[in-house]
C-alpha cells in the first residue's frame, strides 16, 4: 500500500503544478502605473490590456496599452513604464503653440480621477481581505485542470490494482 500512496501523492503534486497556468504578468506594473499616472488607486491590468491578467499581446487591443508600448514601456521594466507614461502624458499637455494630443490629455485627467479612459468606468474597485479585487469578469474556464485530475485518478487506480494483484 505504501507504493500506491506515494505514486498517488506524486500524481496529485503533478496535477497541481501542471494545471495552473504560467503567469506572464508583471506584478509591479499596476503599482508603478498608479504612481506614474498619479492615480488614486492601483488599477487592474485591464487599464492597458484587454484582459486581466494581461498577456504579452493583449495590450494591442487598448489605446492606452498601445500608447505605453509606443512610448517605450516594456515587459517587467517599471522604469521604462514610468518614462513611457511621462512621455505620453507630456504629449497631451498644451505646448507654447497650443498644440497637443487631446485624447492623451483626457486620458491623463481621467486616470488622475481613477477612471478608465476608454470606458469612463471607475477603476478604483473595492478590495477585500488580502488585497483581493472584485473581478470585472469571470476567469476563463480551463479544461486542462479537469483532464489532469481525471488522469491522476486513473493512474492512481491502475497503480492500486497492480499493487492489489501482487498482494
Amino acid at each position: 500500500m505504501g507504493i500506491s500512496r506515494a505514486v498517488l501523492g506524486l500524481a496529485l503534486i503533478g496535477v497541481v503544478e501542471l494545471s495552473s497556468a504560467a503567469a506572464a504578468a508583471s506584478e509591479e506594473f499596476p503599482a508603478a502605473f498608479r504612481e506614474a499616472a498619479g492615480m488614486p488607486c492601483t488599477p487592474s491590468c485591464v487599464i492597458c490590456h484587454a484582459i486581466d491578467p494581461g498577456t504579452p499581446d493583449s495590450f494591442t487591443r487598448r489605446k492606452l496599452g498601445l500608447a505605453m508600448f509606443a512610448n517605450g514601456a516594456r515587459r517587467h521594466d517599471t522604469a521604462k513604464l514610468s518614462a513611457a507614461y511621462a512621455a505620453y502624458a507630456a504629449t497631451g499637455k498644451p505646448t507654447a503653440t497650443g498644440a497637443g494630443d487631446a485624447w492623451a490629455a483626457k486620458t491623463d485627467a481621467d486616470l488622475k480621477r481613477g477612471l478608465d479612459p476608454e470606458t469612463g468606468y471607475d477603476v478604483c474597485i473595492p478590495t477585500y481581505g488580502c488585497g483581493a479585487h472584485v473581478a470585472s469578469h469571470a476567469p476563463p474556464r480551463d479544461a486542462w485542470s479537469a483532464v489532469w485530475i481525471v488522469g491522476a485518478l486513473a493512474l492512481g487506480t491502475l497503480v492500486r490494482r497492480q499493487v492489489a494483484k501482487r498482494d
